[in-house]
């Protein structure tokens, strides 16, 4: 058990989920170059290399194997090659929705992607699920003391919720029930 438990904390491997993307950009063979998403059984179509199956190979083992695929076509070659993911963004955030981001790239990028939060957002309460795990984190704590920005990594597959500031939600049901009052009263009036 404790083997197994060593295992999982040791592999940090990434790996490219369908719906993400490759960006290949090939100095001088701008027909070769593009972006290239993963299709749902975990492949890629890229031309001249044709339907290449990308299941179970992390991303820095993708690199080096499409730079040796591209080798046995030319010779002195310059690949420049990106990994996106497609990561989910909701609640109070100006643009929620799906974004590509580099995998470099962390929760800091997503949310300006997503037009940064709303002015009831919570950056001290953001959860982020992947896989039917849950992590959650104060952002605010985060950028203030500098420590802990490897918390701000995202992978494929997660699913970022930035939730609603307490007391804004609590002012918007007391106007809510100040005017139930209010209608409640005009109506008692008029009988």
């Amino acid at each position: 058990m404790l083997a197994l438990i060593f295992i999982l904390l040791v592999n940090t491997d990434v790996f490219l989920l369908p719906n993400d993307a490759v960006e290949i950009k090939i100095w001088r063979q701008e027909d070769l170059s593009g972006w290239y998403s993963v299709d749902a059984d975990t492949s890629i179509n890229i031309p001249l290399l044709g339907n290449i199956s990308i299941k179970d190979i992390p991303i820095d083992s993708l690199h080096q194997l499409l730079v040796n695929k591209f080798e046995n076509y030319y010779t002195d070659i310059f690949v420049d090659i990106n990994f996106y993911y497609r990561i989910n963004i909701f609640g109070e955030v100006k643009t929620p929705g799906y974004y590509y981001i580099k995998s470099e790239d962390n929760l800091i990028n997503l949310l300006a992607q997503a037009g940064g939060p709303t002015a009831r957002g919570n950056l001290g309460n953001i959860k982020i699920l992947n896989l039917g795990t849950e992590k959650r984190m104060n952002l605010e704590k985060i950028l203030k003391s500098g420590s802990n920005l490897d918390l701000l990594e995202l992978r494929p597959g997660d699913v970022v919720i930035v939730a609603r500031r307490f007391m804004p939600a609590l002012q918007e049901w007391s106007v809510l029930l100040t005017l139930g009052t209010l209608v409640l009263q005009i109506y008692i009036a008029t009988k």
